[in-house]
């Protein structure tokens, strides 16, 4: 009877909340970072991968399939981050993963039912936009520069540690 749960006034009846678990992972291949955007994301914004975690389904499995389906990568080998509660919409459990493709299988095939794009970026890339003060300023040729998620999202952290230390240590997926 232990943690949140509410009870409807008029049958007693006791709900308890759910949460669903989402694999949110920074794809590597040890020099780049693979990162893309939703069309709902702002103009400009990318980020680390994103999907629900399918029943039955481990964290190792979500990651490699989440992947495979957006991009098109096979992972080689996953390190776990951290996590993080994302109350809205779907009260979600945000585990955050470093993720490393074989050298060389760097090929995106983007999946557009799901992204809008995604592209591999450079340390500098990724570090110039992380100091960005004001990411939503549209520049004089009426395009906006590209941007990362707020600190926030457990995404900014993601990106953050590989710019700290672009070659995480991972165990093999």
């Amino acid at each position: 009877m232990a943690g949140s749960k509410r009870v409807c006034p008029s049958n007693k009846i006791i709900y308890y909340p759910q949460m669903a678990p989402v694999v949110i992972t920074l794809v590597s291949d040890g020099t780049q970072c693979l990162l893309a955007r939703q069309s709902s994301f702002p103009k400009g914004m990318y980020s680390a991968l994103a999907g629900f975690c399918d029943i039955g389904e481990s964290l190792e499995e979500a990651v490699r399939r989440e992947v495979a389906e957006e991009v098109g990568l096979e992972v080689e080998r996953l390190q776990y981050s951290a996590s993080q509660h994302w109350p809205f919409p779907n009260s979600s459990l945000m585990i955050a993963c470093h993720a490393t493709v074989k050298p060389g299988q760097t090929e995106i095939q983007v999946n557009l039912r799901e992204l809008e794009a995604a592209a591999w970026f450079s340390h500098d890339e990724v570090a110039t936009a992380l100091r960005r003060n004001n990411p939503y300023t549209q520049q004089q040729n009426g395009t906006f520069p590209f941007w990362l998620p707020p600190k926030l999202a457990i995404a900014h952290q993601l990106i953050k540690e590989w710019v700290e230390k672009p070659t995480c240590s991972a165990l093999p997926a």
